[in-house]
C-alpha cells in the first residue's frame, strides 16, 4: 500500500508541478515563474502530510467500509487542514495569510483531487 500511494504522490507531484504554474498567468511574465516556486514548495506537502494522511484515511474508509466520496471528502478536509497550517506559518512569521487563502484553497483542492483521482486509477490497474 506505501509503495502505491507513494507512486501516486510522485505523478501528483509532477502533475501539479508542471499544471499548477497555469492559475497563475497573468500579464507579468513572473507570475509563471512564480507559479513554478509555488508547485516546488507544494511537493513536500505531497510526499509528507498527503501521503501520511491518505493512508490513514484510506484505511478509516476500508476498515468501516465507507464510500469512495466520503473517502474524497476526507481527503478535501485534509487538504484544508494543510493549507491552514500553512495559513498560520504564514502568519507566525509575520506575513498576512488573507490574499494567500483563496489561491490556496484552489491549489489545495486541485492537489487533492489529483492524488484521489490518480491512486483510483492504480488501485483499478492493480487488480
Amino acid at each position: 500500500m506505501f509503495s502505491q500511494k507513494l507512486f501516486v504522490a510522485t505523478l501528483t507531484a509532477m502533475f501539479t508541478f508542471f499544471i499548477l504554474p497555469l492559475f497563475f498567468i497573468e500579464e507579468n511574465a513572473n507570475d509563471y515563474f512564480i507559479g513554478f516556486v509555488v508547485s516546488s514548495v507544494i511537493i513536500p506537502f505531497i510526499f509528507t502530510f498527503g501521503l501520511l494522511t491518505s493512508m490513514l484515511i484510506g484505511n478509516f474508509c476500508h476498515k468501516y467500509h465507507l464510500k469512495k466520496i466520503i473517502s474524497f471528502l476526507l481527503h478535501i478536509v485534509s487538504g484544508v487542514i494543510c493549507l491552514m497550517i500553512f495559513a498560520v506559518y504564514i502568519f507566525i512569521t509575520g506575513g498576512s495569510p488573507e490574499g494567500y487563502i483563496q489561491t490556496g484553497l484552489m491549489i489545495a483542492l486541485l492537489c487533492v483531487t489529483v492524488f484521489f483521482y490518480i491512486d483510483i486509477v492504480m488501485k483499478k490497474i492493480s487488480k
